[in-house]
């Protein structure tokens, strides 16, 4: 391993070498190529990433402290590429004149027959031409300058700008009487120049009072509130700093729009300041001023309105579409003496008002739920599914807030392919009109989906068939009928090629299959209650499903039958609970044919967790839950830190267990539905993942993973197969192939009889990966993982998988570097783990910087002399291939 480690030092010094010599080979005589940008701030604190935004002329990219993208525009002569193009081109255009030829020479016999045949017309023959104004890039063309980057040479115009544009940045942070300087470091031998910045901000001024200039006493009182919830004035003691005071003022138009001020923007708030150079104090006013409109009278004027307190009159849905109209529409429209258009969407001409009762067994109207739905023939969907969509109620006072969460519930129905609110003023009123148009979408789609898998660093490609009805029952039901199938890596389950040991590839090809149909029913509603059940703001929602899965594997068949009854509530803008029906949120059964060599293996080893894990099983959960938390919305971040969260929760077999009396039992003392023995058990897990970026090009990530599972009652061995817990693989500890790692200190080395696939009944895991971008398509991370699998009972064929209170020294450690192709729509990913501690290795031998010989020396007492050729490489690197970022 030292000898490893040396290795990789010298080559690693030789890349440094070769990637920073002739830096200068295409700098012009007499320039310099610009080395670097620093920056020096004395005696105060600036934002770093914002002031080096303001640096016009940026030094060429470096990645890992290389230039490589420089080093690779200068390994090719630019005379050379040149020429080639010219050749390109050259054979471009002969191309295209041997091509306009063919296409002559085509048309004029199309003619000669047309005109035998007495035909005025002819199907003219068009080939398409080579693109010779932006032809495709030659290769040393993109490695040169798509890949590469043309040297920086020094201009001493953007270095002026650049001291410029620093000194009006001290003086938006409150530096009035700061400085700027700026010199230039020449070194003639190597043609090479470095600038520095020095910023001397001085003192910074500080508002040390505030007062309110306004004669609306509406705004006064909103605005004072607003100051309310903010817990403090932040004006007081705050830098006179011009990004916080804009900022600031669009919370205040924000919180004014949101409560009941239509039309508040920020150009509505304007600042007065009085400084006073002896304390550097700034006497703060915020001045509100009034609306300016376009006259009614004179469109060409406008006019001062007080902002006031506005209120909803009438609620419309346009629905723009004809296709249920019957007679010539166009016809029709111009009888009535109307236009086709109405705010540039289809008119609608039919009318039905819409008013929900108050309250649950009640005749009483409510005038709040309160809409007019216009259409053309026949409204397509039901009028209660739109409506409680709407949170700009009628009656009630006019919240921005609320426009933008219609506008997101109606598109989340997935109905409508343009949504476009409009909001329109009732003159010389405090009232105004709320208008949605809504163009369709197409009702019934088809689709086909080729696409690449992943699971767990098992590679696949599998594609399935899709219907869509997405108005089922004119409710927004969405129905979903699916046939998928597919191919994916796996390997057999007894193999001794594991941790990089001869012939580890063996079994990677595409050697399992699948198919099955799947049926799903989305319902905007808490089904079977009616859509008007729960008040808007749960957003309540059905999911119905059920598939059949088909899976022929090297050691077995599988056949999966599974049921799903769930209900989604949405809390606030961050949290989605999924809750399924009480006894029958999922009820799944699998059917498993063991092929005969795999079952007489089983049957030889007799060990009950791998018994349990493949054999036929009946999952009847009890109840289900799910809560996800995600703060993608920028507005509901902390510190700019994305969190997502997911914890579920899974009981099985209580319900079943309470009907014993009814029930036969197999040989094992296990109870049966349907003839097959069902399992009981209890499951929770947990993932958090966390990002926050580092500057433009950089970010930090982490991931925790908790989850255990207990069986009990009738399962005393270990939870189903697809309830159980892995590690290891692209998705997971990178340091150990797929499914590979633990559980706890079980020696897999030493067991023959070693399964390609650990499972476990705990899981604990965690992951930390520094990002940062290459180039526009290249990404790059390092990264460290942790983790292990135990079972709660001792698995007598696994020694040492079972948890114990030394949990903790037992957590393996890996490390290593990645690389990802990022082609938007997915990405490619390429990762090489190390691992650093092997907790299934001997006390003395379990990091990677200990001696092996405690290893060999248990390889010895178990295996004798051929103990290499039973024993794999400990610390070997693993290289993962997968699909989408790991978390």
């Amino acid at each position: 391993m030292v000898r490893f480690f040396k290795i990789t030092y010298i080559l690693l010094i030789n890349a440094l070498i070769l990637f920073s010599c002739n830096q200068t080979k295409y700098v012009p005589a007499g320039k310099y190529l610009l080395k670097k940008n620093s920056i020096q701030v004395v005696d105060g604190k600036l934002e770093t990433d914002q002031v080096n935004a303001l640096i016009r002329q940026k030094a060429n990219t470096k990645n890992l402290q290389v230039k490589f993208r420089l080093w690779a525009y200068n390994q090719i002569d630019s005379s050379v590429v040149a020429a080639k193009r010219t050749q390109a081109n050259i054979a471009l255009r002969r191309k295209n004149e041997s091509r306009i030829a063919r296409q002559t020479r085509i048309n004029d016999r199309r003619i000669v027959r047309a005109r035998k045949k007495n035909r005025e017309y002819y199907t003219e023959k068009l080939i398409p031409l080579k693109d010779t104004i932006s032809p495709r890039l030659l290769l040393k063309e993109w490695f040169k300058y798509k890949l590469g980057e043309q040297p920086v040479v020094l201009d001493s115009i953007p270095f002026t700008k650049t001291v410029e544009q620093l000194t009006i940045y001290l003086k938006s942070k409150g530096y009035y009487y700061g400085n700027v300087s700026g010199t230039i470091a020449y070194n003639t031998e190597k043609r090479k120049a470095s600038v520095s910045y020095r910023l001397h901000p001085g003192a910074q001024y500080t508002i040390d009072s505030v007062y309110v200039e306004t004669d609306n006493a509406t705004v006064l009182k909103e605005y004072n509130r607003f100051v309310e919830l903010q817990g403090e004035n932040p004006f007081l003691n705050t830098p006179f700093d011009s990004d916080f005071l804009n900022d600031y003022r669009e919370k205040i138009a924000k919180h004014m729009r949101n409560n009941s001020l239509y039309g508040f923007s920020s150009s509505h708030v304007n600042y007065l300041a009085d400084t006073n150079k002896r304390n550097m104090g700034v006497t703060l006013g915020v001045r509100f001023t009034d609306r300016l409109i376009r006259s009614v009278a004179d469109r060409d004027s406008l006019i001062g309105i007080k902002h006031k307190t506005t209120y909803i009159k009438e609620v419309y849905f346009h629905i723009a579409d004809t296709t249920y109209f019957k007679g010539n529409f166009k016809q029709t429209v111009e009888q009535m003496g109307l236009t086709l258009q109405e705010q540039q969407f289809v008119r609608a001409l039919d009318t039905l008002v819409y008013v929900e009762v108050k309250r649950k067994n009640s005749t009483e109207l409510d005038p709040h739920r309160y809409a007019t739905f216009i259409y053309n023939g026949e409204l397509s969907i039901d009028p209660a599914v739109l409506e409680i969509q709407n949170y700009l109620e009628n009656e009630n006072v006019y919240r921005e807030s609320y426009l933008e969460r219609s506008f997101s519930r109606l598109l989340q129905l997935g109905l409508f392919e343009v949504i476009k609110p409009v909001i329109l003023e009732i003159p010389s009123s405090d009232s105004i009109e709320v208008h949605y148009y809504l163009v369709p979408a197409k009702k019934k789609t088809f689709g086909f989906e080729p696409r690449a898998t992943n699971s767990n660093g098992f590679l696949g490609v599998s594609a399935s068939i899709n219907f869509i009805n997405k108005n089922l029952t004119k409710g927004a039901e969405r129905l979903t009928v699916s046939l998928s199938g597919g191919f994916e890596s796996q390997p057999p389950i007894f193999t001794s090629n594991l941790d990089g040991s001869a012939n580890a590839n063996a079994g990677r090809s595409f050697n399992t299959f699948e198919i099955g149909p799947s049926v799903k029913l989305e319902l905007p509603r808490f089904f079977p209650a009616r859509v008007t059940f729960f008040a808007k703001k749960r957003r309540p929602s059905t999911v119905l499903s059920t598939a059949y899965n088909y899976q022929l594997r090297l050691d077995f068949e599988r056949q999966i039958f599974q049921m799903n009854y769930l209900w989604k509530f949405y809390v606030a803008k961050t949290q989605v609970y999924y809750v399924g029906l009480p006894f029958v949120s999922v009820i799944k059964i699998v059917r498993i044919q063991n092929k005969p060599d795999f079952q007489a293996k089983l049957d030889l080893l007799n060990d009950l967790f791998l018994k349990n894990a493949y054999s036929n099983q009946f999952v009847w959960q009890d109840w289900k839950m799910t809560f996800e938390y995600n703060n993608k919305d920028k507005e509901t971040r902390r510190n700019n830190v994305s969190i997502y969260m997911n914890s579920s929760f899974d009981p099985a077999g209580n319900l079943l267990s309470l009907f014993r009396s009814f029930q036969d039992t197999i040989a094992n003392g296990q109870r049966t539905i349907f003839g097959v023995g069902y399992s009981q058990f209890a499951r929770i897990d947990n993932e958090i993942v966390a990002a926050k970026p580092l500057g433009r090009k950089q970010s930090l990530h982490g991931r925790i993973q908790l989850g255990g599972g207990f069986s009990y009652g009738n399962t005393q061995t270990s939870m189903p197969y697809d309830y159980s817990f892995f590690a290891g693989g692209a998705n997971d500890n990178r340091g150990w192939r797929a499914r590979a790692l633990g559980p706890g200190s079980y020696k897999y080395y030493l067991d023959t009889n070693r399964t390609a696939t650990q499972i476990g009944d705990i899981r604990i895991g965690g992951s930390v990966e520094y990002r940062f971008t290459i180039n526009k398509l290249l990404k790059g991370a390092f990264f460290m993982d942790a983790g292990n699998l135990w079972t709660w009972r001792e698995d007598i064929n696994r020694v040492g998988s079972k948890i114990s209170p030394d949990w903790f020294r037992e957590i393996a450690l890996s490390t290593g570097v990645g690389l990802r192709l990022d082609l938007d729509f997915f990405v490619i990913r390429v990762d090489l783990g190390l691992p650093i501690t092997n907790p299934a290795l001997p006390l003395g031998a379990r990091w990677i910087f200990q001696s092996r010989t405690p290893y060999y020396e248990e390889g010895i007492a178990t295996f004798g002399e051929t103990y290499k050729q039973y024993m794999p490489i400990p610390f070997r690197p693993v290289l993962h291939a997968g699909i989408g970022f790991p978390f």
